[in-house]
């Protein structure tokens, strides 16, 4: 991956571009680092020009950049010192231009200041444009290498969520078991979770936000599992509910109304369906239900390096389906008192229909606890 140009990201534009956020310098040239501590890191950015593009970085980091990046391709740019240095360096990259794009989203607030006032000083007054819409755009459509890396990340969550079927047992505190099912997809070959992995029982699970904690699983108790894997820096994300032991006639009437949402959804996904079109499917299925009020509106959303990625599934969305989008199909009820249950899958849009990537060799509710 990272091999993206500035003609396929930025199509007419003329004018140099700065990309600053780690995904984003993954996504146009490869580089990749998990050294994230204050001061250790420094401070890097790409600049792509329709003629050029340059990889700014701390000289200490050269080995490491060289070991990833194709020379032949990125110009390597080492600077010695801190921020303002970097904006210096750009400064004198982009000495010129009238206009230069940054990614208004991501820009760290230092560099920003510190560019503004390297550009003043260099007798440059140049606009400003945002290309976080471009990038988001291009990398909403997923290339054959994204798909097999998608692909290989959803295989190792889904050998963690049976592995999670086999070990549960009442008793177990949720942090236990993600510590257990982190620790299996490590020695399965994850590089790290993409998010805060969620095992939630009982009340824990009536909010999307709550975290694992000490609460101890139950018999009869509902279990939600929702985390994802990283393999060649592309995450997979996906949701089972598991109730333990025995399930009570309501938590098997919820089971199945949020199983038959994900299934409808899910079969309307095909080039040309809006989300517009899911999102609809989902309420229908919800209007008039005594748990309706209790729905969440979030149904999905894209996903590749980053675990959520532009654009979600919302009943404001007005975006298309595109053939080789991967997208999340997550419907939840969360019924305080009671307990939340989301079933959630990952779905390839193929050039006919779509491509489930996730799910369970055989699909249940009650495990055995």
């Amino acid at each position: 991956m990272g091999k993206r140009s500035y003609r396929e990201l930025f199509q007419a534009r003329e004018f140099p571009v700065l990309v600053t956020t780690p995904q984003n310098i993954y996504y146009t040239i490869g580089f990749y680092t998990t050294a994230r501590r204050p001061c250790q890191i420094g401070c890097n950015c790409v600049v792509m020009t329709p003629s050029r593009t340059l990889f700014l970085f701390p000289m200490n980091w050269k080995p490491l950049v060289q070991e990833q990046v194709d020379e032949e391709r990125v110009e390597l740019v080492p600077y010695r010192g801190g921020v303002k240095e970097l904006a210096a360096k750009i400064a004198e990259v982009t000495a010129g231009a009238e206009k230069i794009g940054i990614e208004e989203d991501g820009m760290e607030l230092e560099l920003y200041l510190a560019l503004k006032r390297a550009w003043r000083g260099s007798g440059d007054s140049g606009v400003w444009e945002d290309i976080t819409p471009c990038l988001r755009q291009a990398r909403l459509i997923k290339s054959q290498e994204e798909i097999r890396n998608i692909k290989a990340s959803a295989a190792v969550a889904r050998a963690a969520m049976e592995h999670a079927k086999e070990i549960i047992r009442p008793g177990m505190t949720e942090l236990e078991l993600v510590a257990e099912l982190e620790y299996f997809m490590r020695k399965n070959g994850s590089d790290g979770v993409p998010f805060t992995m969620k095992a939630l029982t009982g009340e824990n699970a009536t909010r999307t936000v709550n975290l694992p904690g000490s609460s101890r699983i139950q018999r009869g108790s509902m279990v939600l599992l929702d985390f994802g894997a990283v393999v060649q820096r592309y995450a997979s994300d996906w949701t089972r509910t598991f109730a333990v032991g025995e399930c009570s006639d309501q938590q098997r009437e919820l089971y199945e109304l949020v199983w038959k949402i994900e299934r409808a959804c899910i079969d309307k996904i095909r080039p040309g369906a809006t989300y517009k079109d899911l999102m609809s499917q989902a309420m229908e299925m919800v209007a008039g239900h005594p748990w309706e009020q209790w729905f969440n509106p979030f149904l999905g959303h894209s996903l590749g390096i980053g675990s959520q990625e532009w654009p979600s599934i919302v009943p404001t969305a007005e975006q298309t389906l595109q053939e080789n989008m991967v997208i999340t199909i997550e419907p939840g009820i969360y019924i305080p008192g009671f307990g939340g249950l989301r079933i959630e899958d990952m779905v390839l849009v193929t050039g006919t229909g779509h491509e489930i990537l996730t799910g369970l060799e055989e699909e249940t509710f009650v495990i055995p606890g």
